[in-house]
């Protein structure tokens, strides 16, 4: 059992708690019983994983320790304070692992495998961005791209926030603020519904059962003039006073799935036909 902070694979570890090192390394950890079964259960390469056996008890814990072993992870038992230096949770449920971070496919691979997406735009706030990957892998949408500027999707409160999506959801962090994602899907010849606060039509009638590209922005500013330019709709979601705006999450949440709304209600037409 490892007991010493100083141990270098703990040093290793708690280090990749730095966002820029798991930007470097394309590593980033994940941790406690549940994410660490929807990662096991999604495929993803678990490198390491630290144990305290102390904490990790109960049923849950020891089936997910057997099928570490059975599936040939690496598990290092460790004492709790070691385990308290590189957990980033403030009650660790005993499990921490290393893992690399999934391949994401290019924008074009994207486009080419799904017909709904979405683009947030300088997205700032992790448990927002954790959320709306969530709520896109609830939706089918085939995948989350995130501008220049929004948080790390791979941090580690995106990471909880997401609840294991962010393992099984394609997942890319865009080199500019979108546009050419936005202007891609538009030569496609794809809806880009750009959501806004006011001036827009109704999210109900933008049409969304062809391909689309859902673009949502920061939590603050909203979409950018030059994301906007490049939209075919401008959505908004009419809210009873006085209530001003939604979390960016919810309001991707609503107009996802009145997406999917619109594609079951094409689907039951095309089918009655």
């Amino acid at each position: 059992m490892i007991t010493s902070r100083h141990n270098p694979l703990v040093k290793a570890v708690r280090a990749l708690r730095s966002t820029k090192l798991r930007r470097s390394e394309g590593r980033f950890l994940v941790e406690g019983v549940r994410l660490l079964e929807e990662a096991l259960a999604a495929g993803l390469n678990l490198e390491t994983v630290l144990v305290c056996p102390e904490l990790a008890v109960g049923t849950r814990a020891q089936a997910l320790l057997t099928r570490l072993r059975e599936s040939g992870v690496r598990w290092v038992p460790v004492s709790a304070s070691v385990l308290a230096s590189v957990a980033e949770t403030e009650t660790p449920q005993g499990l921490v692992a290393v893992a690399s971070l999934p391949g994401p496919p290019s924008v074009s691979a994207l486009l080419e495998a799904t017909d709904l997406v979405v683009l947030g735009e300088g997205i700032q706030d992790p448990g927002n961005a954790g959320t709306l990957i969530r709520a896109a892998e609830a939706a089918g949408a085939g995948g989350v791209c995130f501008s220049a500027g929004s948080v790390y999707p791979f941090g580690s409160k995106v990471v909880r926030a997401s609840m294991g999506s962010l393992f099984r959801l394609p997942v890319i962090a865009l080199g500019d603020n979108g546009k050419e994602l936005a202007a891609s899907c538009r030569a496609a010849g794809w809806e880009v519904v750009v959501t806004t606060p006011a001036g827009g039509t109704p999210f109900w009638q933008v049409p969304m059962a062809a391909p689309t590209l859902v673009v949502l922005g920061n939590e603050g500013a909203g979409v950018s003039a030059e994301l906007t330019a490049l939209g075919s709709q401008r959505a908004f979601i009419p809210l009873a006073q006085p209530v001003e705006s939604l979390n960016v999450a919810v309001a991707g949440a609503v107009i996802l799935f009145e997406a999917v709304r619109q594609r079951a209600a094409r689907r039951k037409a095309a089918a009655e036909l």
